[in-house]
């Protein structure tokens, strides 16, 4: 169930990325959003299967892109290696911790667009690459990814307590009609 609910959360903030968010003023500046969701998935699973997880979403972030493909991709396998590999010798729920897990994350994913752009020889989107702008966002990830990891964990509190209540109604409803 935990899996169906990163789905949802993932379809949201795609949505809110691609579709809503660049009505609002000032969305010229904000990070990719799909990090959060990387973030949290790094901090609560171990397990091999979140590294398909990821990939899957890098890849509909990359199909959704129109730029170089495996950039999203990419981008978040090493977000969630070095989030997998820092959690083990620092306290994970630290809020210090994520705050500066989502500026390295979000400096990692720039890092990776500003090599793309050099690996392509292009030699002009490199002069006017606005580095300034690729500040403001990791600065607002620094920011904005604690409090979306928080959201997205009170979330799935709330989903879990939620399906843990259909199932005991749904019990309840079975041992009814066989009592």
């Amino acid at each position: 169930m935990k899996w169906l609910f990163a789905g949802f959360v993932c379809l949201f903030l795609v949505v809110f990325q691609t579709v809503l968010l660049p009505f609002f003023p000032g969305a010229f500046y904000c990070f990719d959003l799909t990090i959060i969701l990387i973030i949290y998935i790094s901090l609560n699973t171990s397990h091999y299967l979140a590294v398909a997880a990821i990939a899957g979403i890098g890849a509909i972030m990359d199909s959704l892109s129109g730029g170089p493909f495996f950039v999203y991709t990419f981008s978040y396998i090493w977000i969630f290696l070095i989030v997998h590999m820092a959690k083990q010798f620092v306290f994970q729920t630290s809020i210090l911790f994520v705050m500066v897990v989502g500026l390295v994350s979000v400096a990692i994913q720039q890092g990776i667009f500003f090599f793309s752009v050099v690996a392509r020889q292009d030699y002009i989107s490199i002069g006017s690459m606005d580095v300034a702008l690729m500040l403001r966002q990791v600065a607002l990830g620094g920011v904005m990814i604690p409090l979306g990891v928080g959201i997205i964990s009170t979330a799935n509190r709330r989903w879990q307590a939620l399906i843990q209540r259909v199932i005991r109604n749904r019990e309840q409803k079975r041992n009814r009609a066989h009592g």
